[in-house]
């Protein structure tokens, strides 16, 4: 059985899919006391494996389970693989412990605001803010709830903390919350300036450099040449599967909802299932395209049959669901070879509200939004490699804009269901009543009814963006 260093080397070989294996393994054994189960977690992690993360962060806080930073890693791995609920419920146990009792209301709140719990979760941040005030996180989430008691206090008393603090990593959750309870209160300068604070606090904090994502994008796209991916395709697999592919910020979760209306639909959200399918490809980051020219039609299946399996267990789907994973973009290419019955969405919007509503976002994987015109190249490169991926995939791709489906949700809905073969429900724009969870920046805008209301939202702000905009041949 191999040890922990040499499934590290094994990930430095780039021989992933053995270390995953070796790593499962591992993982199963019993009577493995002494193994650093943090240094698995991080490995597992490495792998982009969420189930393996969740197995080795439990071992480790078995070990002590008292310790509250434990308790937060399995909570986090917990929801990391879709366990909402369990998570939650740990959260409330982590309430008990005197020194970390504001993390375990956060965390709590955090959670029940993905089933649609405002009330309940703004409740649970409060309470987190009762016994330290100084929670960035949770001022953050009752900004991006919305939920101010009274906003003129809590901006007071948010630039009354963010002063008091010397870390400027304490200071960057901060900065992106007064920018949204300013923008609520019609203060577009401030709001603006506090959003500007923030992301330039990012980006000293994690300097960010977006030319070599563009280059991949390129190589990735010459990767999976309409050739090659025609040679290398499975006979069949993916009837019932959907792939949104867009920028961060677009709509895929309002899209995700409103197919998820539809009887035995099963909306999964964002997770890295594909890349942990995608691993005898030693990752794609680049892909591994000398191996894959070495791979018989039963090693593409088994990927397929990995994937799917694996969304099956996770989600309890029976046959249709959707993927709106971020990286969904990345892996089209793969997907397409994999599952060629499966049917893709691209999602655009008009890129100056895209860049705008990034930027103002504090989402810790899309570190390009630190500054704004890398989010404006983001898009750019993006679009381009999106429309390869229309060359390839032909009329498996239905392009689909936001403005379109807010504006006339009826037509456009409509021919949504009919490209994905699905009977489109008389209530189906009943959508934002759900009560399934949403783990996005976008959950507490699709508990509301389908609206034009974010239709150029980027305008309240034109006085910053437009120079740039202008610019970039956007406005």
């Amino acid at each position: 059985m191999a040890s922990l260093e040499q499934i590290t080397q094994l990930v430095q070989a780039r021989d992933l899919d053995k270390a995953a294996a070796a790593l499962a393994k591992l993982l199963q054994k019993k009577g493995k006391a002494g193994l650093d189960w943090r240094q698995a977690a991080n490995l597992a992690s490495t792998l982009g494996d969420q189930d393996l993360v969740l197995t080795a962060v439990q071992k480790w806080c078995d070990d002590a389970p008292a310790d509250p930073q434990r308790q937060v890693a399995v909570i986090n791995a917990l929801g990391a693989v879709a366990r909402h609920r369990d998570a939650a419920l740990a959260a409330r146990k982590l309430q008990e412990h005197p020194q970390a009792a504001a993390e375990g209301f956060y965390l709590e709140g955090y959670y029940q605001a993905r089933f649609g719990r405002t009330d309940r979760a703004l409740a649970l941040q409060r309470k987190a803010l009762e016994l330290f005030p100084q929670h960035a996180p949770a001022w953050e989430q009752i900004a991006l709830l919305g939920g101010y008691q009274d906003i003129t206090a809590d901006i007071a008393e948010m630039e009354r903390l963010v002063a008091s603090l010397d870390a400027p990593q304490q200071r960057v959750p901060f900065y992106y919350a007064l920018g949204r309870a300013y923008d609520r209160a019609g203060d577009y300068a401030t709001a603006f300036a506090r959003i500007q604070a923030g992301a330039q606090l990012r980006q000293q904090l994690s300097p960010f450099e977006l030319q070599p994502q563009l280059d991949y994008y390129e190589r990735l796209a010459a990767s999976f040449s309409a050739e090659r991916m025609q040679r290398f395709t499975n006979p069949a697999g993916g009837s019932g599967a959907v792939f949104v592919l867009s920028a961060p910020r677009s709509g895929t979760t309002l899209v995700e909802q409103i197919l998820a209306t539809a009887q035995g639909v099963t909306a999964t959200g964002e997770h890295m299932l594909m890349r942990v399918a995608s691993l005898p490809l030693a990752s794609m980051e680049p892909p591994d395209m000398q191996r894959a020219e070495q791979f018989a039609r039963r090693d593409w299946q088994q990927m397929a049959q990995a994937y799917l399996g694996r969304v099956r267990r996770r989600f309890n789907v029976d046959r249709h669901f959707t993927d709106k994973s971020l990286l969904n973009h990345n892996y089209a290419g793969l997907t397409a070879v994999l599952l060629p019955e499966a049917r893709f969405i691209w999602l655009k919007r008009d890129p100056r509200d895209v860049a705008w509503s990034c930027f103002r976002s504090r989402i810790s994987a899309n570190r390009w939004a630190q500054k704004l015109e890398d989010c404006l190249r983001y898009i750019e490169g993006l679009e381009r490699l999106c429309t390869h991926w229309l060359d390839v995939l032909g009329d498996r791709v239905m392009v689909l804009e936001y403005e379109q489906l807010v504006t006339d949700p009826e037509a456009t809905s409509a021919a949504l269901f009919t490209h994905l073969g699905l009977q489109r429900p008389e209530r189906w724009h009943e959508f934002h009543s759900s009560s399934s969870p949403v783990a996005t920046a976008s959950l507490a805008q699709v508990r509301q009814p389908l609206s034009p209301a974010a239709v150029g939202s980027w305008r309240r702000y034109e006085e910053y963006l437009g120079p740039l905009y202008r610019q970039a041949g956007l406005a």
